[in-house]
């Protein structure tokens, strides 16, 4: 009789720890899942062009669903910190081409079948999957 109350209290017990423990470990996962999802990269990454007479900075975005980065950019003059160039940009990356230009590279989604049958036509449209390359003026 005292085995069987003692078995029945030991049942109980085990049940309670264990659903208690489940619940702790889902409420961390959530937590975690949550900021993933909402901490943006605060810090910019900083690229200086190959003479260091102008420094890149990105602020990198990602949004919930969407495969693309959203770029917000500055380009300054190192010796007096003006801003040449700033701007946002949807895309895949952004990097230096060469000393005076950067690059900005857009993500390429689906490829899709040309509207036109003539193959120039198609060479010659202006697509939003080229990668384009912004002159600064310093």
């Amino acid at each position: 009789m005292i085995f069987r109350k003692a078995m029945i209290v030991f049942l109980i017990a085990i049940t309670f720890f264990s659903f208690t423990q489940c619940k702790a470990v889902e409420k961390k996962e959530s937590i975690k899942d949550k900021q993933n999802i909402i901490m943006p990269q605060e810090k910019g990454i900083s690229k200086l062009n190959t003479d260091k007479s102008m420094q890149l900075v990105i602020n990198k975005e990602q949004k919930e669903g969407d495969p693309a980065f959203y770029f917000n950019y500055k380009v300054f003059n190192t010796k007096t910190r003006e801003v040449i160039k700033k701007g946002t940009f949807r895309g895949m990356n952004i990097d230096w081409h060469g000393n005076t230009s950067i690059k900005l590279i857009p993500y390429v989604g689906m490829e899709q079948k040309p509207n036109s049958e003539n193959p120039e036509e198609v060479l010659s449209s202006d697509t939003l999957t080229q990668i384009q390359i912004i002159k600064l003026n310093h």
